[in-house]
């Protein structure tokens, strides 16, 4: 499922009082999944890494008190306790990820603190929810390629938990790029829209392998580049990319930018005009579904912060020159990159409606 149907599904589970665990690739966006979670639920986010733990660590180690043995409470726990205090978030929400990636004593003892919520004395509080995520084992119907090396879990303990895919979505991805938090450069929106298939490509044959979270990777390292051109040269932007998603897909992407000779229009540029000229028309007739695509998000969210009549009507006319498929996919998303309030004004613009109708003229 994509990034914004599994939100909602591990917020159900977790309601429902069950633990979510997320499969995925590498980098498919398990963690900012859980992130995204937190920061819309007021949870304090506790992350433990399975693989990073050895045996008997998480558990604590046994120390004596006045004649008794106790457990050394493990300082991720020590995290949940003073973060349950702190009346500013609604709970907490323990992560332990690459839980099929750890020794089989540390997976069993993660397993006692999910299922029975408590180890060697601590006992964790009813606001604190779990997720668990995973790598995807090659035993498993759809991933029989994958390699990671994996401790498979029992039919026992796999039976303890909801299963959730997690899989990658050029539209959820173009959409989270695009906004104001990230703002990725449209010349890697623009290349991505073109190659989708390049988003994330696990079963490449190339050691280096590109996922989301190296294209944010590559996003990061472009700013840099294209704002300090006199400092680096495209060879050695090269070499970053090429380290993030492998020399494939590099190439393609550095003769992809090499060519780029006209900038996208700009929203600032457009919605000066009452009614756009016939020239600025016929130019984006000539325009790639992919760059016209991105100003459509783009003239949206200008839209959504200059919200008046006449840049409603302007829209309207924008997307009349619009390929018909192109046109009604966007016209299909609208609803959920708007506010209501916004949405409802577009229907009762008539040149909104005629470009939708013309789309079935």
């Amino acid at each position: 499922m994509k990034f914004s149907e599994a939100i909602s599904t591990v917020e159900l589970v977790l309601e429902s009082g069950s633990v979510p665990l997320i499969i995925g690739e590498a980098g498919i966006g398990k963690t900012s999944l859980v992130k995204k979670i937190c920061s819309e639920d007021n949870y304090y986010l506790v992350n433990i890494d399975a693989n990073l733990l050895k045996e008997g660590e998480i558990g604590g180690l046994p120390i004596v008190e006045n004649g008794r043995t106790k457990y050394a409470t493990h300082y991720k726990l020590i995290e949940i306790e003073k973060a349950i205090k702190n009346s500013k978030y609604n709970g907490v929400l323990l992560f332990i990820d690459e839980l099929n990636r750890c020794e089989h004593a540390v997976q069993q003892e993660l397993m006692n603190l999910i299922l029975n919520r408590e180890i060697n004395g601590f006992r964790l509080q009813d606001n604190v929810r779990i997720v668990a995520a995973m790598n995807p084992s090659n035993k498993y119907d759809g991933f029989e390629d994958s390699d990671y090396q994996v401790v498979d879990m029992d039919k026992a303990q796999e039976d303890r938990f909801v299963w959730l895919e997690l899989t990658s979505d050029i539209k959820e991805w173009i959409k989270w790029a695009m906004s104001d938090e990230v703002k990725v450069h449209e010349h890697i929106i623009e290349f991505l829209s073109t190659f989708p298939e390049y988003l994330n490509t696990p079963n490449s044959n190339e050691s280096i392998r590109a996922t989301p979270r190296s294209w944010e990777r590559v996003a990061k390292a472009y700013n840099v580049y294209i704002n300090n051109s006199n400092n680096y040269s495209i060879d050695t932007f090269y070499n970053v990319v090429k380290g993030n998603i492998g020399v494939s897909i590099a190439t393609d992407f550095i003769n992809y930018i090499k060519n780029i000779k006209n900038p996208l229009i700009k929203p600032e540029e457009l919605y000066p005009y009452v009614i756009l000229p016939m020239d600025v028309k016929e130019e984006l007739r000539k325009e790639s579904h992919s760059r016209l695509y991105i100003l459509a998000k783009n003239s949206l969210r200008y839209l959504s912060e200059n919200n008046t009549e006449a840049n409603r009507k302007l829209f309207s006319d924008l997307l009349t020159c619009y390929p018909k498929d192109l046109r009604l996919g966007i016209m299909k998303e609208i609803k959920g990159d708007v506010s209501l309030e916004l949405y409802n004004e577009l229907l009762n613009e008539d040149m909104f409606l005629d470009a939708f109708f013309e789309i079935f003229g």
